[in-house]
């Protein structure tokens, strides 16, 4: 039987999450997001542990299978509820995209992943961007680098893509509509 939850330990505090975003390498996890769920005592100590930067946060399933969890960067919080007696914190790893040239998409199904990383490029350009290109965009310029994501239905799908240039975009996108790639 699978839970929907991961257990996070750190310095003796025990929390779980509900939902996770990290770049795997072996038996280290980068993170990206991460839902804590757990007393608040626990939340808390747990999350300021992580702002710290000092703590390195084991993750476990229910196969007892673990790894290390650690954070680069700033982290934000994006969300805290109380529910009863249990508290919910959402962290975000804001250093995990080593510049503003990357950023993190997630979402359901790889159709909707690709559709707001088309979203993102197009917020962050000055160029002109038809939907229609939004496939081309995914091959062809944004590099997706596939990440672990766990949690519900919104979390099935995540990757980390590069947001080029102004001018890296311009002349990629002018030499495919010569070519015919693009119309």
């Amino acid at each position: 039987m699978t839970t929907p939850y991961l257990i996070i330990k750190c310095v003796g505090f025990v929390c779980y999450a509900n939902a996770l975003i990290v770049r795997r390498s072996d038996w280290e996890y980068q993170g990206c997001l991460l839902s804590l769920i757990g007393s608040p005592s626990h939340v808390k100590a747990m999350s300021a542990l992580i702002y710290s930067g000092d703590a390195v946060c084991r993750v476990s399933d229910n196969n007892d299978e673990s790894a290390d969890l650690h954070f680069s960067g700033s982290i934000r919080t994006c969300r805290t509820r109380k529910i009863g007696e249990v508290v919910n914190k959402v962290l975000v790893a804001t250093g995990f995209n080593e510049s503003s040239l990357h950023a993190t998409v997630f979402g359901p199904d790889l159709p909707t992943v690709q559709e707001r990383a088309f979203r993102r490029v197009d917020k962050a350009t000055t160029i002109p961007l038809k939907p229609q290109w939004q496939e081309w965009l995914w091959e062809k310029t944004i590099c997706p680098e596939k990440l672990f994501s766990f949690g519900d239905e919104a979390f099935q799908e995540a990757y980390l893509v590069t947001i080029p240039g102004d001018e890296i975009l311009e002349s990629r996108v002018l030499e495919a509509i010569k070519t015919g790639e693009l119309q």
